[in-house]
């Protein structure tokens, strides 16, 4: 399995995120073209057959199909030649995960919370799950768990979100340059 993610969410790049998730067309743009331009760089022969999404605070499935991140997902199915699936998670609603504080709330809040039909899909295939933030992991894990139960063990994982949260502590300066530098990069 492959955890990916493309920066910290702080500072500048943190403020692009937001203005991404609140559906501002020219951060989607910086975004998608970033990820289209340095594509082979960041999933470096990574093969995919099917992209999902993490559902959103607010949603049970997804029926949207026009937020950002399907914009991610349809993009990284061209690019990966992989089906882009939108019907295969649902979700009980849940409380939202920003107010729940450290990792054992999210967990205790998302514990069981996902179902996964594959319905017709191969079994043994290979899914990348898509989430604009990775806080704790912990939605990444109960999707996780969701997509290898409904596989019987079968399906191959990897994760891939735009951003990741750190702790004050752990935001050092090597990870401050970076974020630098990726933010020059991202509105170039």
């Amino acid at each position: 399995m492959r955890n990916l993610t493309l920066a910290y969410y702080r500072d500048e790049v943190g403020q692009e995120l937001l203005m991404f998730k609140k559906e501002n067309s020219t951060s989607i743009y910086r975004w998608l073209h970033y990820v289209e331009q340095n594509f082979d760089a960041i999933f470096k022969d990574m093969k995919v057959d099917y992209i999902v999404r993490a559902l959103g605070s607010n949603e049970t499935s997804n029926i949207n199909q026009h937020t950002p991140l399907d914009l991610m997902g349809i993009l990284l199915a061209q690019k990966f030649n992989a089906k882009y699936v939108t019907n295969i998670l649902t979700k009980e609603r849940t409380p939202q995960l920003k107010f729940a504080g450290n990792q054992y709330n999210r967990k205790q809040i998302l514990d069981h919370k996902y179902n996964c039909d594959l319905k017709s899909l191969d079994k043994n295939a290979t899914y990348l799950i898509i989430d604009d933030v990775s806080t704790t992991g912990t939605t990444f894990n109960e999707i996780i768990r969701a997509i290898t139960e409904a596989s019987n063990n079968k399906a191959m994982l990897n994760t891939f979100s735009l951003v990741q949260t750190l702790w004050n502590r752990d935001y050092t300066s090597d990870k401050q340059n970076y974020n630098s530098k990726f933010y020059k990069q991202l509105t170039a």
